[in-house]
């Protein structure tokens, strides 16, 4: 049953406003041939009501009201009759003028006579249909007709309809003020429009701007917010004053559920099991539009909709797990102007979408936070208020919390102005991308071009649709911009890209490619990158232009990689801690050192094994020649790498003490306090740097030398307590001259430090294990038997103690000294490098 509702509903053709209702007086004779009703004023009147009720379905309540105001003269039952077929909920029907005749008919009669339909629809072609009605039912009885006063003449009569925008979108379900446009002819200004949403009536207005045509255009302004989500039954009607009406569209719209998130909010965010989107309504209030999604489960695809429901973006997810969507502050005037939808507000409506593809099984997590910055902090997602302070961070947790942090302490996502994607193809030089693959917290690559005579740059933002980006290359002065995915014509030489990446609210962000194209400006190429194989050149030339100071030297295995690789991930070779990483532990692996030490999987010994995976700022020094320089190893440096450890103490002088240890030595004692922290622990938590090894105590080993692994409960330990006390062969407990000169027995802190120094000196260093890359892996061309004289069966050894370095030389500015970098070449080189394969 249709049903009239009044909604802040609008309907417009462009400027001016026209009312149906301008009544004009006419009176004429129907010659129909229909006899007139017969019996009581109040029994026939019943009739008439109940079956005018009947042709739009009204119920028993409403047809007892309209008798009881036809039977009290508050109307008359001509009144009524006019009312129901020129109501809306009878034209939505579109009855053609027969099928009106019959209707009318079977009010007034009971029946549709034929002879009686024939002469109304004749009728119908000169008069309009309120003076039809009018007529035949005064013919019928005079006490029945209408009271009002009706048009003198045909009316306005719509004669086209153009319909431009209708019900029908692109997108699955439909938000925020649905448009409805077109344009129609009308041979007068009496026309309105109605919406009808599920059977029930929301009345509109009606503005037209006739053009040179005669046309008149019109747009139906709905706001489905106020509706609940599901499928919706809707329709829009053109009435004339003649009425006629037409129904100009019509069909079903699906208005999703929607969540309200809040700014500076941080909310839990989900697109459930078996559904493909998830639907989220925000009210920005006075500023712009800043969502940002992050601990996404899975990748997925979000878009951005205005207050009328029209797309403004989408953006993928990155890598890293982020996505944003950006939108400046809405004309709310404008658009209550426009539509005539009062009190609209700055709402946006976002969708989270699996990708194609996903069926849909399990949820899809996330967390939504309505701020233009995001913060990690205290591990967790917090929004940022906006504001200036120099050293405070306003934060919103997720339980609505609000706090102030010191910005040292929180950790901002890299978010604006920032690229989620950069990378460089050729159709003329291999496959192989930027140096290193990128990283969202990386903002140099480097690239050597093996011949490519173009090059292809590919880079998004994690903005995306939101963000611009202007790029342009360098090459001997010459600048040439360059567009995202167009190719590039590659000159010779050094080349500098330069991408920078324009935020939503003009915040940049850049990014530098180093580009090398066959020789250089200098004598890089030919001295130092010849040594190597062709896939080092890009890492290596990014270094260079980065720290044009250091100095690079190929050291040839004389080995194939996979050679090394099947020797390193024999038994206890290559070790790791299940409890840490479970995952990079080697399926059966046994247990072999306390606590949780097992093997390693081959792929994760390849990856630390691999020389090219550690081309960069903080790990190249696991390629650093180890012998002791005045000029780069301060006491400074050597506190910033102990800051905080066990060594980081009043009761002892452990500065001092591994200082002149590695001075003695003729070994960093960079080195030598990082590997103090590697096998010791951080907080010192071996027992054979306290000396308090039980039978042992008063003995000391800050290295971890003659500890072997064991599964006993403190084997290790007690094998280096030994040591330390008796030297090699601790049953014959005699200390030989060799051990003496390396200050045995360590019974006090300073002949441990300096007397372990020594021995690293001449077990490792005086024998060419000169990095922490060797002294790991035992791959030197000495004579001597290869893989059987490794300082430690930690993985990660060189990995770990090689940020350490960089941290001490970058605390005290000493970070483009003049180092000397030793890497091992191996032959047949895996092809695919750069990252621990996916899954670990």
């Amino acid at each position: 049953m249709l049903k009239r509702r009044p909604e802040y509903f609008a309907v417009f053709a462009l400027s001016a406003v026209a009312a149906i209702g301008a009544a004009f007086v006419t009176v004429f004779s129907l010659d129909t041939g229909t006899p007139a009703l017969s019996g009581s004023r109040g029994q026939n009147a019943a009739q008439i009501v109940t079956r005018a009720a009947d042709i739009v379905e009204l119920g028993s309540e409403d047809k007892t009201a309209a008798i009881m105001r036809v039977n009290t003269g508050s109307y008359s039952a001509g009144d009524y009759v006019l009312s129901v077929l020129t109501s809306p909920e009878y034209l939505i029907k579109s009855p053609d003028d027969r099928q009106f005749a019959k209707d009318l008919c079977k009010i007034l009669y009971g029946n549709a006579d034929e002879g009686a339909v024939s002469s109304i629809t004749q009728a119908l072609g000169s008069y309009n249909r309120m003076t039809v009605i009018d007529d035949v039912i005064s013919q019928a009885d005079r006490r029945f007709a209408v009271t009002g006063k009706i048009a003198n003449g045909p009316g306005s009569v719509i004669t086209g309809i153009n319909l431009e925008q209708g019900l029908a979108g692109d997108d699955e379900y439909t938000v925020g003020i649905k448009e409805i446009s077109g344009s129609f002819s009308a041979t007068g200004d009496e026309i309105r429009t109605d919406l009808f949403v599920d059977g029930a009536l929301y009345r509109g207005y009606l503005k037209y701007d006739k053009s040179s045509q005669g046309t008149k255009g019109f747009i139906l302004a709905w706001d489905t917010a106020g509706f609940d989500p599901g499928d919706h039954d809707v329709s829009i009607l053109l009435r004339s004053s003649d009425g006629r009406g037409v129904t100009v569209a019509g069909g079903k719209v699906r208005i999703p559920k929607k969540e309200r998130v809040e700014t500076l909010s941080v909310e839990d965010g989900a697109i459930a099991e078996g559904q493909k989107t998830a639907w989220f309504l925000y009210d920005a209030g006075d500023s712009d539009c800043y969502v940002n999604f992050a601990g996404l489960s899975e990748k997925i695809s979000v878009s951005l909709y205005d207050l009328s429901g029209k797309l403004i973006g989408t953006n993928m997810s990155t890598g890293a797990g982020y996505a944003a969507l950006r939108a400046k502050k809405q004309d709310t005037g404008r658009i209550t102007s426009e539509t005539g939808i009062p009190g609209v507000s700055n709402c946006f409506y976002i969708c989270a979408r699996r990708l194609d593809g996903g069926d849909g099984s399990g949820e899809v997590s996330f967390k939504m936070v309505q701020s233009r910055d995001v913060a990690s902090f205290d591990g967790k997602y917090v929004s940022v208020a906006p504001g200036k302070s120099d050293d405070q961070y306003k934060l919103t947790d997720a339980l609505g919390n609000v706090y102030q942090a010191s910005k040292e302490k929180v950790k901002i996502l890299p978010i604006n102005a920032t690229l989620s994607h950069l990378d460089v193809k050729s159709t003329d030089a291999g496959d192989r991308g930027v140096y290193p693959s990128f990283e969202v917290n990386e903002d140099k690559y480097g690239y050597y071009a093996s011949g490519a005579k173009s090059i292809t740059l590919e880079c998004e933002s994690t903005e995306g649709y939101a963000a611009k980006y202007k790029i342009t290359a360098e090459n001997n002065g010459t600048k040439t911009e360059i567009k995202p995915g167009e190719p590039f014509a590659l000159p010779e030489g050094e080349t500098v890209i330069t991408a920078d990446v324009i935020s939503f609210d003009g915040q940049k962000g850049s990014y530098s490619l180093y580009v090398l194209a066959g020789d250089d400006n200098g004598s890089f190429a030919e001295e130092t990158l010849s040594q190597f194989p062709e896939s080092y050149y890009s890492g290596l030339w990014l270094m260079h232009c980065k720290h044009p100071t250091y100095r690079f030297r190929a050291y040839d295995t004389k080995v194939t990689f996979g050679e090394a690789l099947k020797a390193e991930t024999v038994g206890n070779k290559s070790l790791v801690q299940d409890g840490a990483f479970p995952e990079y532990v080697k399926d059966g692996s046994p247990l072999y050192d306390k606590p949780d030490w097992k093997a390693a999987k081959t792929e994760v010994v390849s990856f630390y094994m691999d020389p090219r995976n550690f081309l960069n700022d903080k790990r190249i020094f696991m390629f650093e020649l180890l012998g002791f320089d005045e000029s780069v190893h301060t006491k400074d440096g050597l506190k910033r790498i102990i800051s905080g450890s066990f060594m980081d103490t009043d009761d002892f002088d452990y500065v001092t003490a591994i200082y002149e240890a590695g001075r003695q030595a003729g070994v960093s004692p960079y080195f030598l306090a990082s590997r103090i922290i590697q096998e010791m622990g951080f907080s010192g938590r071996s027992a054979l740097c306290k000396g308090t090894v039980t039978g042992y105590e008063g003995y000391y080993n800050f290295y971890n030398i003659g500890s072997a692994s064991s599964t006993k409960e403190g084997g290790a330990t007690v094998g280096g307590a030994k040591y330390a006390k008796w030297g090699r062969e601790p049953d014959k407990e005699e200390i030989s001259d060799a051990e003496a000169k390396l200050l045995l027995p360590w019974d006090t802190k300073e002949k441990a430090i300096t007397g372990g120094a020594l021995w690293i000196a001449s077990g490792y260093i005086d024998k060419g294990q000169n990095t922490l890359y060797f002294q790991k892996f035992d791959v030197l061309d000495d004579g001597t038997v290869r893989y059987n004289h490794q300082y430690a069966q930690n993985i990660m050894m060189a990995y770990s103690e090689s940020i350490r370095y960089y941290n001490s030389y970058d605390s005290i500015k000493k970070t483009d000294s003049a180092f000397v970098f030793v890497i091992p070449v191996y032959s047949d080189m895996p092809a695919e490098y750069g990252y621990l394969p996916k899954g670990l």
